[in-house]
């Protein structure tokens, strides 16, 4: 089997969506046949090091990625596609600013337009369930791009509700549909506490639901643990996904 190779795309335009978040709009003639639509697509990001103005990405062959020899590998890590637009040829993604950010997040901060990025073919295998009861969508500020996007999915007039966990109020941002959003504030308590008690005391539709989860890891551990011996949903109805670590 033929792996295929990251697409070379260079940034347009950025945008500050909140005091915490980054959103880099990219292009290039690679973005064509681009299979990005969907909820929940994930990609895998090619970061230049230092030195580089354009990352170093690997060759497809039928024995896996074959890298360049004598250039240093590229920073790697994994985002969630927040808009793909097949006609403007544009594609969406949203960068957390955390404190000590990493080296994806200081790319985002300092990208100007022309800057390269390299990034794969998406990947995901959330599907929204037609005949589920209720929907429950439960995230961090690492998920609201991906959450966005299941927001978007959700078929019409489902009953839908979402706990979605930020700093404070000013991380609070628009989102598409018509689910019950409940924003949590973290304060100055630690990550996922909040959004794991919120859920916990939270009284869901009756019925058999399906819940998308994903954010710090341990959260979404508790938490699956919770919608599966607690409110007692199918264990196929419950995606969850761990993006970071706390600890």
């Amino acid at each position: 089997m033929t792996t295929t190779a990251p697409r070379l795309l260079q940034v347009r335009r950025s945008e500050q969506i909140t005091p915490r978040m980054i959103r880099v709009t990219l292009g290039g003639d690679e973005l064509a046949g681009f299979p990005g639509e969907g909820p929940d697509r994930r990609v895998k990001m090619f970061f230049p090091v230092e030195g580089q103005e354009r990352p170093a990405i690997p060759r497809a062959s039928t024995g896996g990625p074959v890298w360049p020899a004598g250039e240093p590998r590229p920073a790697i890590r994994t985002y969630t596609v927040r808009r793909f637009d097949a006609e403007a040829g544009e594609l969406d993604v949203d960068f957390v600013l955390h404190t000590g950010h990493g080296p994806a997040a200081a790319w985002a901060r300092a990208a100007a337009p022309g800057a390269w990025v390299g990034v794969s073919e998406p990947g995901g295998r959330y599907v929204p369930d037609p005949a589920a009861a209720f929907h429950v969508v439960i995230g961090d500020e690492s998920a609201l791009p991906a959450v966005a996007t299941v927001l978007e999915a959700l078929p019409p007039g489902a009953p839908a509700i979402a706990f979605l966990e930020v700093a404070d109020a000013e991380e609070e941002q628009p989102l598409p549909g018509s689910a019950q959003i409940h924003w949590v504030h973290r304060g100055d308590r630690e990550a996922g506490t909040a959004l794991v008690e919120a859920v916990r005391d939270a009284e869901l539709p009756a019925g058999r639901g399906q819940a998308w989860l994903a954010g710090e890891s341990a959260a979404v551990r508790d938490l699956r643990k919770h919608l599966l011996d607690d409110r007692k949903l199918d264990r196929r109805a419950v995606y969850a996904t761990g993006y970071w670590r706390l600890r």
